[in-house]
C-alpha cells in the first residue's frame, strides 16, 4: 500500500532502547499457560546493568496472574508510547520470569521505588494493603524496538 511505509517506523538502536526503557515504568506483560494467553498492565523498573526488569505483582489470594507467571516458559513485556502516527515508540522484550527469593526483595524494591512505584500508582486507585505482593525478575533474552519520531 502506498504511503504505509512511513507509519511502520524504524528500528531503534541499543542506546534508544535503553533510554526508552529507563524513562518508562508501565508496560503490558504477556503470559501463557497451555494454549491460553493472558496479558496484564504492569509496573516495572528497568535494570539495564543486569539486563532485566523488576516486576511487582499485587494480587489477591487466588491470583490468576501468579498462576500464569509460574506456568509461563517465555514471557513478553511490551512498552510503548503513542502520541500520533508520526510520533511513537515501542519496545518488545521476551525472557524468563523468576519469582525472587526473600533475600533478593529489598534490593528489587529499592530499584523499583526509583521508577516503578510512580507507575504502579497510576494502575491502582485504592490502598494495596488488602493484597499480597510478590516480586519477579524478568530476565531479558530478546529485544526489538521501533519508532517514528
Amino acid at each position: 500500500m502506498p504511503g504505509m511505509t512511513e507509519h511502520i517506523g524504524v528500528p531503534l538502536d541499543d542506546f534508544e532502547v535503553e533510554e526508552f526503557l529507563e524513562s518508562r515504568g508501565l508496560g503490558v506483560l504477556g503470559l501463557a499457560r497451555a494454549d491460553t494467553a493472558y496479558t496484564i498492565p504492569i509496573a516495572f523498573a528497568y535494570d539495564g546493568s543486569n539486563h532485566r526488569c523488576i516486576l511487582r505483582f499485587v494480587a489477591g489470594e487466588d491470583s490468576r496472574k501468579a498462576a500464569f507467571a509460574d506456568a509461563t516458559e517465555t514471557a513478553t513485556l511490551t512498552v510503548y508510547d503513542w502520541e500520533s502516527a508520526e510520533r511513537w515508540q515501542s519496545v518488545n522484550l521476551s525472557g524468563a520470569l523468576r519469582k525472587l527469593e526473600s533475600d533478593e526483595i529489598a534490593g528489587a524494591a529499592a530499584l523499583f521505588s526509583d521508577v516503578g512505584e510512580e507507575a504502579a500508582l497510576d494502575i491502582f486507585n485504592e490502598s494495596l494493603d488488602a493484597y499480597e505482593t510478590s516480586w519477579y525478575e524478568f530476565g531479558i533474552e530478546e529485544v526489538t524496538g521501533r519508532g517514528n519520531f
